[in-house]
């Protein structure tokens, strides 16, 4: 190549490379990036899924319901909003008693715990009358755990991005991880489950 030619040719690809974008060193826009540098899908970017009554009319903002697992008559929804997690769990030994509601906004900054894979999360828990869940919320997942209470009984059916597995030895609770196929292979991992 002549001499006067390949600064030219040099400078032709610096400008081709500004113009079109390097993303090498980028995440994808559409992945949320974790502690441990591993990519996520965010709860936002999931599939949402239709269920039976939706969600109560004062649910603040827009919501995509994300999971439903069914326990025989009582069963847990989970969504997700702009910028938080939430369940609404509807115990069967008293319906006449309400639902257990949790929501929890995401960690902001480096607040939250890392306890599972794809978090930071924030938490929240509650009991009712007949159960009691607890809920680890973060922008890539959701970690549940569920005792419907009474004859609940176990998870019969689960639908959306979810995957469900008994805790321990307590065959009543249930621990349910809403999230992409990554997410709930990295924290079925660290707590002996699979997606």
């Amino acid at each position: 190549m002549p001499r006067g030619l390949r600064p030219a040719a040099a400078a032709a690809v610096v400008i081709a490379l500004s113009l079109v974008g390097c993303g090498c060193d980028r995440a994808a826009p559409d992945k949320g990036t974790a502690a441990d540098g591993a990519s996520f899908t965010p709860l936002t970017r999931l599939a949402g899924i239709h269920v039976d009554g939706g969600l109560p009319a004062d649910v603040a903002g827009p919501a995509t319901i994300l999971s439903e697992v069914r326990y025989g008559r009582s069963r847990l929804i989970a969504y997700v909003t702009g910028d938080s997690c939430g369940i609404l769990a509807t115990p069967a030994a008293d319906p006449e008693a309400g639902p257990i509601r949790l929501v929890s906004k995401w960690p902001a900054g480096s607040e939250g715990s890392s306890r599972h894979p794809a978090g930071p999360y924030n938490s929240a828990s509650a009991a009712g009358p007949h159960g009691w869940a607890s809920l680890l919320c973060g922008r890539n997942a959701m970690v549940i755990e569920y005792d419907p209470g009474g004859d609940g009984g176990v998870p019969v059916q689960a639908r959306g991005e979810t995957g469900v597995t008994p805790v321990g030895d307590r065959p009543a609770v249930s621990r349910v991880v809403v999230g992409g196929t990554e997410a709930r292979r990295r924290i079925g991992d660290r707590v002996g489950s699979g997606p």
